[in-house]
C-alpha cells in the first residue's frame, strides 16, 4: 500500500515537506516531530522520541478496573508495586538508567509530510495538536512511572522532564485490535535469571558475584552464564543463578530472599566498594581453602574446561552433593555461621574440616533422612536445613537452632537442581 493511499501528504522533497509541516503547525498551534514513516502487519506506523513533559500531558491512561470488564478498557489494570519499583529506579539512578521504547496509539493519523517517492520506509514530519492524545499500547507502568516520578521533583531545574523516549505510534480506531496488539507486544520471552544476574551489575550482589566467579579457581570458565538449567552432558559445574544462591547465603543466610528485598539489604551489608571487595576477598579464600582440600572439588579445578577430559564433571554430579545447587546452599549456609567467628585460624581450620571431614558422596549417611530419600536429593528448604545442622555438629560449628525430626516439604525450594 502506497503512503498516498493512507492520507499522507507527499511533496516533491523533504525540504518541502519540512517547510509545509512547520506552516501547518504554525496556523494550528501545533509541534513538529521528525519521524520515520513505515508499514508493519498492513497498517501505518511511525516513531519518533517524545519528552517525558510532552507525554504526561498528552498520553491518555485508560487502564481496566480489577474485578472490572477489561475488554471496556485500552489497557489491564495497572499494577501498583510494579509503577513503584520502576517509579524507584528512575529515582535512585536518575543520571544513569535506561528505558525500552512504548508503543502509543492514535485513532486518527495525524498530518505527516513526506518526500514523494515509492518507499518502504521513509522520514518524515508530523504535526500534533494539543486535542491530540495518545492512549497506550505497551508501556503503561513506564509512563506511570515517569509521571509518578515527576509529580514528586522539588528541584523544578531537574532535567528529568526534559529527558526523552521513544515511542512507536500506531494509527488504529478499533478498540479490540488495540487490545490484540497488546497481547503481541507482550509475548515476550523472560530472561533466565542466570543471564539476569549476568548483565545487572547496579545489583551489589550481582557486583561481587561476577567477580567472585572469575576470581575462583573452581569457578572460572565452568559457570553457565545464560542457561535456565544444566543439560545432562554440561561440562559446566554450576548455573550462574546457583552461584548466586551459594553468596545469598553467604550474605544473609537466606538463598530464597526475595528479589524485592536484596537491594535495601545489600546496600546495607556491602553498599560500598570497600565493603563489596572485603567480601570478596573472604570468600574468594574460603573457595580456596575448600578446593584444594575437598573431593571432587580439587579434581574438578585441575581439568580443563573444555575437550573430554572436562566430561568427567557429569560423572561427579552424579554421585556428590558438593557439585549441587543443594551443596552449594548448604555451604553457604554453614559458612555464614563459621564467618561469625573472629578468630581468622579457627575459620580456616573449620573450612578445612569441611572439606575433609564431611562425606560429600550422596550414598553418605549424614545425607540419609534429609536430603536424599532413596536416590532421590530433595530440594526444599527444610531438609537442607536439617542437611547443614548436622554439618556443623560434624566440624564443631554452634547450631543456632535444633532440628529434630523431618518436617514435610514447603514451597521454598532450593535454587533450580534442574538437570535436563
Amino acid at each position: 500500500m502506497l503512503f498516498a493511499q493512507l492520507g499522507l501528504t507527499q511533496h516533491d522533497s523533504l525540504t518541502a515537506a519540512q517547510v509545509a509541516a512547520s506552516e501547518a503547525a504554525t496556523a494550528s498551534g501545533g509541534r513538529v516531530f521528525t519521524c520515520v514513516v513505515f508499514q508493519q502487519g498492513g497498517r501505518l506506523m511511525l516513531t519518533t522520541a517524545f519528552s517525558y513533559a510532552f507525554l504526561v500531558k498528552h498520553v491518555v491512561a485508560d487502564a481496566a478496573v480489577k474485578g472490572g470488564n477489561p475488554r471496556m478498557a485500552t489497557n489491564r489494570p495497572i499494577d501498583a508495586n510494579h509503577v513503584r519499583s520502576i517509579t524507584k529506579y528512575l529515582t535512585d539512578n536518575e543520571k544513569d538508567y535506561i528505558l525500552p521504547p512504548v508503543t502509543l496509539n492514535v485513532r486518527t493519523i495525524p498530518a505527516i509530510h513526506i518526500p514523494r517517492g515509492n518507499f518502504a520506509m521513509t522520514a518524515g514530519f508530523v504535526v500534533i495538536g494539543d486535542e491530540t492524545k495518545f492512549s497506550v499500547t505497551d508501556g503503561q507502568h513506564r509512563l506511570a512511572a515517569i509521571a509518578k516520578r515527576s509529580d514528586s521533583l522539588i528541584d523544578t531545574d531537574s532535567p528529568f522532564l526534559s529527558d526523552s523516549i521513544s515511542v512507536v505510534i500506531v494509527a488504529e480506531p478499533d478498540v479490540a485490535r488495540i487490545h490484540q496488539d497488546f497481547a503481541d507486544a507482550a509475548q515476550t520471552k523472560q530472561i533466565p535469571a542466570s543471564l539476569l544476574a549476568a548483565y545487572n551489575t547496579r545489583e551489589p550482589l550481582n557486583r561481587v558475584l561476577t567477580k567472585i566467579v572469575d576470581g575462583a579457581a573452581l569457578f572460572a570458565g565452568r559457570i553457565d552464564e545464560t542457561s535456565k538449567s544444566l543439560s545432562k552432558l554440561s561440562s559446566a559445574i554450576f548455573l550462574l543463578n546457583q552461584v548466586r544462591g551459594l553468596v545469598k547465603e553467604l550474605l544473609f543466610q537466606d538463598y530464597a530472599l526475595s528479589e524485592a528485598s536484596i537491594p535495601a539489604r545489600s546496600l546495607q551489608s556491602i553498599g560500598t566498594t570497600e565493603k563489596q571487595d572485603a567480601f570478596v576477598s573472604r570468600t574468594l579464600a574460603m573457595l580456596d581453602i575448600l578446593t584444594r582440600n575437598m573431593d571432587p572439588w580439587r579434581s574438578v579445578a585441575d581439568l580443563p574446561t573444555s575437550g573430554g577430559p572436562a566430561n568427567q564433571v557429569v560423572d561427579f554430579r552424579k554421585h556428590y552433593i558438593n557439585m549441587t545447587a543443594t551443596g552449594l546452599v548448604i555451604i553457604g549456609h554453614v559458612a555464614f555461621e563459621i564467618e561469625k567467628n573472629m578468630d581468622p585460624e579457627w575459620r580456616e581450620d573449620r573450612y578445612v574440616d569441611l572439606a575433609t571431614k564431611i562425606d560429600w558422596r550422596r550414598n553418605a549417611p549424614i545425607w540419609q533422612g534429609n536430603i536424599i530419600t532413596g536416590d532421590k536429593i530433595t530440594t526444599t528448604r527444610s531438609p537442607g536445613r536439617i542437611a547443614a545442622d548436622k554439618v556443623m555438629e560434624a566440624i564443631g560449628v554452634p547450631v543456632r537452632r535444633k532440628s529434630s525430626t523431618v518436617p514435610q516439604p514447603t514451597q521454598e525450594t532450593f535454587i533450580s537442581e534442574r538437570v535436563g
